[in-house]
């Protein structure tokens, strides 16, 4: 994984988890903004720098923010939690 962007962290509410959600994310190539071709609403590709790291299989983990989202520098959230895949 490519991290010379800028890391940010993104915010939105998760359909998936059932609550707001944050990631500490950047961008690379495969990275863009668009619309639901049947719904229209906004969607973001980014990078999961986490999830890069935790998942380690030399893939990138990509994620998918949409309808609306959030982008700070620092992290919002107070709430820290670990889901663990199995």
């Amino acid at each position: 994984m490519k991290t010379e962007n800028a890391i940010f962290y993104i915010k939105y509410y998760a359909k998936k988890h059932d609550c707001i959600i944050e990631r500490k994310a950047t961008l690379d190539e495969e990275c863009y903004e668009g619309n639901h071709k049947k719904f229209g609403y906004p969607y973001k590709v980014y990078v999961d720098i986490e999830a890069t790291k935790e998942i380690d299989n030399g893939k990138t983990q990509y994620r998918c923010a949409s309808k609306k989202w959030e982008i700070n520098d620092q992290p919002t959230l107070n709430v820290q939690w670990k889901l663990n895949i199995y």
